[in-house]
């Protein structure tokens, strides 16, 4: 006849391990997703020190050039 325990019971291991594995593999996306965030943030504070930095090189460079200018003048 029909053993409910010996037939249900591969099933709901197959079911069970299905959602667990969606489960765990929704935890590593969530991860992902919140380390490329804190990556993409320091990746834009370090971009924007750069261009501030340049910006100032620049500006100091152009007070130099122009320094020189009015001393040859």
């Amino acid at each position: 006849m029909f053993d409910f325990d010996n037939e249900v019971e591969p099933i709901l291991q197959v079911l069970v391990g299905k959602s667990i594995e969606h489960a765990r593999i929704e935890v590593i996306e969530n991860y992902e997703k919140t380390e490329l965030a804190k990556h993409k943030t320091k990746f834009l504070q370090l971009k924007e020190a750069e261009l501030m930095e340049t910006q100032r090189l620049e500006e100091a460079r152009f007070r130099k050039n122009d320094e020189v200018d009015r001393r040859n003048l």
